[in-house]
């Protein structure tokens, strides 16, 4: 078999893979272990979130994911290995933490020094499904490609990083992620992809690195067949995701209805609670604070997350710009399908839908944005 690539798995097209059988998985794990941190989806509590592993059996195999709007339940019932859909939390949190030191300042015979804080930590996101793959690859774009200051801390966390995904077999009924145009089997993005088929698992490698881990897998040739069946998969899957969002012309409808009423309507609902910004894969947003030392000798700054929910985020010179809930709600639903495209040239939504699963007012985003193109349909 051959590949083409240039040594980053954003850019590799891919002909290299294996078929190995499930219980060679463990082997693939080890492997990756031997060189990285490994952070992947785990149980606890009843809710599959993410911690750092030592073990392939701490995946939480088997389990399966219910979510309607505002209702979540994980329960045994599959004989698949990536049985689950997504943990609660998305992957960013490994990359940006909700709070972490990123410079500090010490006072030494009057003078100042500055000193950057960056992770070293390497570390490998083992089991990563396309959502929450696409969801970094939207923040490579805010805070380093198209970004004119690329953010110093992320860049460094994002080069020590190793990512396996998965391809997707279980959307739950929150899901919309086809109609963000993401692909249940990523095509790039990462440097080792998974797909599990009845009884094997076909492994592509999707970079230099992940190539030098296949490499060291006992395994077979990829069949015509298993493409096949792998491709069958696929599509008796899409047609179990139901949700959608209409994104024709989305922008600009939406900058047409930036007076609707229906912003109050919504807002009467909203607790303002920032719940979907935090399990957001991609909301980006956060403050600095300065934690000094009493005598002013030694001060870290440290940045913290931030939602666009908080009464204190638009506050300028004391006053707040969005003091309604509505004109919160308003900003963040138009940041993610309107602003973003003019700032990124992409939607700033993956569709992962657990903005719908755990928000407690039960507001579904993709009903908001139907109510307001059933507007402009009305007129």
């Amino acid at each position: 078999m051959s590949d083409i690539f240039d040594g980053t798995c954003s850019v590799f097209i891919f002909i290299y893979m294996k078929k190995i059988e499930k219980s060679d998985i463990k082997e693939l794990f080890e492997a990756v272990k031997k060189e990285y941190s490994v952070v992947a989806p785990t149980l606890k509590d009843k809710v599959i979130g993410l911690d750092f592993i030592t073990d392939i059996n701490q995946i939480p195999s088997g389990f399966v994911e219910t979510e309607k709007k505002n209702s979540y339940r994980a329960e045994k019932g599959s004989d698949r290995f990536f049985s689950y859909s997504r943990p609660y939390l998305p992957f960013k949190r490994f990359l940006i933490p909700p709070e972490f030191t990123f410079m500090k300042i010490k006072k030494e015979n009057s003078q100042l020094t500055f000193e950057e804080v960056f992770s070293e930590e390497k570390i490998a996101l083992f089991d990563i499904r396309p959502c929450d793959l696409k969801g970094l690859q939207i923040l490579d774009d805010v805070f380093i490609t198209k970004n004119p200051h690329p953010d110093s801390y992320y860049r460094k966390v994002r080069e020590n990083l190793f990512i396996v995904a998965v391809t997707c077999f279980s959307p739950t009924e929150n899901c919309f992620c086809s109609s963000m145009g993401i692909s249940l089997k990523p095509e790039n993005g990462y440097d080792i992809l998974i797909t599990e088929m009845k009884d094997s698992f076909l492994i592509r490698a999707g970079s230099e690195k992940g190539r030098r881990i296949l490499d060291s897998l006992t395994g077979r040739e990829v069949s015509q067949e298993d493409l096949a069946e792998e491709e069958k998969a696929l599509k008796e899957t899409e047609k179990m995701i139901i949700r959608s969002v209409n994104t024709d012309s989305l922008p600009q409808i939406l900058y047409s209805q930036i007076e609707s009423k229906q912003w109050e309507e919504v807002g009467s609902r909203c607790l303002a609670c920032t719940s979907c910004t935090q399990v957001c894969p991609t909301c980006f947003c956060f403050n600095i604070v300065e934690k000094n030392s009493p005598d002013g000798s030694y001060s870290e700054r440290i940045r913290i997350y931030d939602s666009c929910f908080s009464p204190e985020f638009a506050t300028v010179h004391r006053f707040n710009i969005r003091q309604s809930i509505a004109s919160r709600y308003r900003q963040w639903l138009m940041h993610k399908f309107a602003y973003w495209t003019d700032q990124f040239g992409s939607y700033g939504c993956v569709g992962c839908g657990r903005c719908i699963t755990w928000c407690p007012a039960g507001i579904d985003i993709t009903e908001e944005i139907k109510s307001l193109r059933g507007e402009i349909d009305k007129s």
